[in-house]
């Protein structure tokens, strides 16, 4: 090897060290403006669960911006940008020298500015430093610029070509650059100027696009599409509550940000559509109702991953707050809340099901009475506690959470995530048994949906479990399994429905299914679940104003939307439909249907229902012959219910049984406290009721002055007087004392 080829050699390795470590240097500089670039965020594609496009996000002032992978690019929208920008663009680095000649000379010889020199690299500088504040996400239109500024990105380009691939330059740039009317990056304008991807666009729609950088208002189609907009208040609700953002930031070499790029909801767009449909079918029915809003959401009940969330009618009608979002605001749900309270009675053995509950005038409470009504003004007597739930009369419910306590109930509630329940149900205290309280369609659906999931409670999911797999919530039992079976056979009994709603075909499925309808004390909203052993349904209608509704319980308008939902559901499955378990450790055997005895000979009718396994019932005691006629034998207890439809039956057929319990003063209770209506003083009454006794006379003492004899029934109206008093009657040798306050 000679002397002067050593030379060279050493000179060419010289060169290439001292390149490397240009490089190297450039690359490792501090670039604080680029750090924050590659920070900034970018809108998010929400898909559902079918991979059909929900919306896109908007950023700060509306901005759209979506990021693509390069790979995600299609290689003719790349080349024909790199025609438009920069066609050396593989050849430089960063800073294209033959085309600062080239612009020089024709720029000279024209006198003024007719050829730019900017490669896409120091473009992509440009953006970077003078064009975007990445905290607030704001577009700032770029001032002229000068030499000075012209050098900087000359620079900057050769800094960005020291860390970058030249396909992640190209990346970078055609994710960032801006299309006008608020757009950037080619996917978004794609959307904006085509209404498609860049995947879809035409040799000739990509050529346009490549244009429109240069002069936007000039070269942007005249033509605007409008980006998709469907699920508005589920997407507001995901984006509110972080659901969007990952657990782990998403760190690459061009992008770090914990905001995804894309999401895929649990939400299906034909199961939505479907549902807005049948909410805007249902306004239209309600017009004479005065009704302006419905919400619905459903869901799986194996999953707990919701399938469609209407939150309004319309989110863009401003004259009904269509933007308020129906599925979470706090309505009370009336009697729809009534198969929570039965579940409880059943699990802490305050009721059985071949029990008969009492639906007639009762009041509750001491300091503070509470006298609950039936919808229809209306006292059934004997109830069986399937029929008191199945056709939801109010006083049995009562008479159920009077016997649980308001407190063990609210417990219950909190455990099925009733948000805030603790305040708003002492609030309402014993009408919490009718929907007193406050829940959202969001917290009430997951709830409701126990019975159709064996007592389980899971809460709801929103992504798709293909797309985002986690560890699925591990679900809680709230009730046992065979309380939620038969509170769901209660449900699903059609039978039992018809005292309190008749024969209505709302309710009249294809397939094994439960529903439970609710209307709040005032008419303001009336509610309807529905469910299935694989989808559950919840619908609310009313008027976000707190408007009433037309006084009467329309729970058949949003009971046919959420039955509509589940036939749709349903028949979308090819799966044969579910059937709801029997409860395990009882079995049905026929009662009498009056008194949910053992039948004897003298029962007029029977029906069959669940009694435990290892349970014995004693026999019917309510029917007797009596001169070979069959007579009733009605407890005391309906002995007040029974005066008022006296009328109604024959003394011969139907008689009180005073046998059976000690004399006692049922009303008014002791220690309680009434209030005299100044207006009608000459005009209000206290009615005393007395049960029992040994003979069938009562001598009333009022504060230990005789007032009257009273043969059976032993009820007897005195005038109130303010003060306190004592109230005696002696029945026999038998005696019972109340106290009470008049004010």
């Amino acid at each position: 090897m000679t002397i002067k080829f050593r030379k060279f050699l050493i000179s060419v390795c010289a060169v290439i060290l001292t390149m490397t470590a240009l490089h190297l240097l450039l690359a490792f500089l501090p670039y604080s403006e680029l750090d924050s670039f590659l920070r900034k965020e970018y809108s998010t594609r929400v898909y559902d669960r079918k991979n059909n496009l929900v919306q896109i996000t908007p950023l700060n002032n509306g901005l759209r911006r979506e990021y693509l992978a390069s790979a995600e690019i299609p290689g003719k929208v790349k080349k024909a940008f790199i025609k438009a920008e920069d066609r050396r663009f593989y050849f430089h680095y960063g800073v294209d020298f033959f085309s600062i000649f080239r612009a020089f000379v024709q720029n000279t010889a024209n006198k003024k500015n007719v050829s730019g020199a900017s490669t896409i690299t120091m473009q992509l500088a440009k953006i970077i430093s003078l064009n975007y504040n990445n905290q607030e996400n704001l577009y700032r239109q770029g001032s002229s610029r000068t030499i000075k500024d012209k050098i900087s990105e000359a620079f900057c380009a050769i800094k960005l070509e020291a860390r970058f691939t030249k396909k992640e330059i190209l990346e970078l740039y055609l994710n960032s650059i801006p299309f006008g009317n608020n757009v950037e990056g080619i996917q978004s304008a794609s959307r904006l100027y085509f209404s498609k991807g860049t995947d879809e666009l035409t040799d000739e729609e990509i050529e346009q696009l490549a244009k429109i950088p240069r002069r936007p208002n000039l070269y942007s189609p005249g033509k605007k599409y409008a980006y998709p907009f469907y699920m508005p208040h589920l997407v507001r609700y995901l984006r509110e509550n972080n659901y969007f953002l990952t657990e782990k930031e998403i760190k690459t070499r061009t992008y770090k940000s914990s905001v995804p790029f894309e999401v895929h909801l649990s939400a299906d767009m034909n199961v939505q559509d479907y549902a807005q449909q049948c909410a805007d079918s249902a306004i239209q029915n309600a017009k004479d109702s005065r009704i302006s809003n419905i919400s619905v959401l459903a869901m799986d009940v194996q999953t707990g991953r919701v399938l469609a969330w209407v939150g309004s009618n319309d989110f863009m009608d401003d004259e009904h707050s269509g933007q308020i979002d129906g599925v979470r605001f706090k309505n009370q749900p009336g009697s729809s809340i009534k198969p929570l309270l039965y579940a409880l009675a059943l699990d802490e053995g305050i009721v059985k099901p071949t029990d008969i509950l009492p639906d007639v005038p009762m009041e509750f409470g001491t300091d503070k009475a509470y006298i609950p009504f039936n919808f229809n003004n209306r006292f059934n007597g004997p109830i069986s506690l399937r029929v008191c739930l199945a056709s939801s009369l109010n006083i049995p419910a009562v008479y159920i959470l009077n016997n649980i306590g308001v407190d063990k109930f609210i417990e219950k509630l909190k455990e099925l995530n009733f948000t805030d329940i603790e305040k708003i149900g002492r609030e309402a205290d014993l009408g919490l048994a009718l929907g007193g309280g406050e829940v959202s369609l969001k917290d009430f659906l997951p709830a409701f949906s126990v019975f159709a999931r064996d007592g389980k409670y899971i809460p709801l999911e929103y992504l798709s479990e293909k797309y985002h797999p986690k560890k699925a919530a591990v679900p809680v039992q709230v009730y046992s399994v065979d309380s939620s079976r038969i509170i769901a056979n209660f449900l699903s009994e059609k039978n039992g429905r018809s005292l309190g709603f008749g024969h209505y075909q709302t309710f009249e499925t294809q397939y094994p299914s439960i529903f439970k309808t609710g209307t709040s004390n005032q008419f303001q909203n009336i509610t309807a679940l529905g469910a299935t052993p694989r989808y559950a349904v919840a619908v609310w209608m009313g008027n976000f104003s707190g408007e009433t509704v037309v006084g009467k319980t329309g729970s058949s308008l949003p009971a046919s939307v959420a039955k509509k939902v589940l036939d749709y559901l349903e028949s979308c499955d090819e799966k044969e439909s579910l059937q709801f378990e029997e409860p395990e450790n009882y079995e049905k055997i026929e009662v009498c249907q009056l008194s949910g005895e053992i039948p004897n000979k003298d029962c007029i009718s029977t029906v069959y229902e669940y009694v435990k396994k290892d349970e014995v019932l004693s026999q019917c005691t309510w029917h007797k012959e009596n001169n070979g006629k069959v007579v009733i034998y009605y407890p005391q207890e309906y002995q007040y219910w029974y005066s008022m439809n006296q009328s109604l039956y024959s003394s011969e057929s139907v008689r009180i049984n005073y046998s059976e319990t000690p004399l006692k003063i049922i009303y008014p209770r002791n220690d309680s406290l009434f209030y005299i209506e100044e207006s009608k003083i000459k005009r209000q009454q206290l009615n005393i009721e007395v049960i029992g006794g040994l003979v069938d006379e009562i001598e009333i003492y009022i504060d230990d002055q005789f007032y009257a004899k009273k043969e059976r029934p032993f009820i007897q109206s005195i005038p109130l007087e303010k003060g306190k008093h004592k109230c005696k009657v002696i029945c026999g040798n038998q005696e019972n004392i109340v106290f009470y306050e008049v004010r």
